[in-house]
């Protein structure tokens, strides 16, 4: 059963506190996400489904009060396959969206947002993962909007800090993402 409201500024409170709490851990992660995750290139994109199982593994640890080693970023290559499959499909699915009239492509990336957290929180398939978002977000679409939009705000203040506040822009966001999730499920 799901929550009917997102409390949209606990969660990023709970991301603020987190990176002020563990700053250096978390910059580091950012740094070495961003920098290995790029998808600008394409081994980026493989890189990126890979970090990113490590990424889910952390911050949903981190929201048990837990904080795991940092190398905990690269060992979660057991969930490797369903993310990088998730990714690609949910792409996809947002490209063609984007493509239809854009509305349809928000409306998909919203759905399938915590495919990555069910991935490796319940260890689901990819599309067990996918129907399981969406059932997590059904009814919670415009305020998953409203948090997306925060998400960007917060992205572009970090941008205007010289680029390098997006390092801590990011963490926030993860923590926030995770927040929402635990909340949800």
């Amino acid at each position: 059963m799901s929550i009917k409201q997102i409390e949209i500024g606990k969660a990023i409170n709970f991301g603020w506190k987190g990176i002020s709490k563990d700053f250096w851990y978390f910059v580091g992660i950012a740094v070495v996400f961003t920098a290995l995750a790029s998808p600008s290139f394409p081994v980026g994109t493989i890189l990126g489904a890979w970090l990113t199982a490590g990424l889910v593994t952390i911050t949903l640890s981190y929201y048990s009060k837990k904080t795991l080693p940092f190398e905990t970023l690269f060992t979660q290559i057991k969930y490797f396959a369903n993310m990088l499959g998730a990714q690609v499909l949910i792409s996809l699915i947002v490209i063609g969206g984007l493509i239809l009239l854009v509305v349809p492509g928000i409306y998909w990336a919203i759905k399938y947002q915590f495919a990555g957290f069910f991935i490796v929180d319940k260890n689901m398939s990819i599309t067990e993962a996918l129907h399981a978002s969406g059932e997590m977000t059904k009814g919670l679409k415009w305020q998953l909007l409203l948090l997306d939009l925060a998400f960007l705000g917060i992205m572009i203040l970090g941008g205007m800090a010289l680029g390098v506040g997006i390092l801590v822009a990011l963490p926030i966001i993860w923590l926030a993402d995770c927040h929402v999730y635990k909340q949800l499920s």
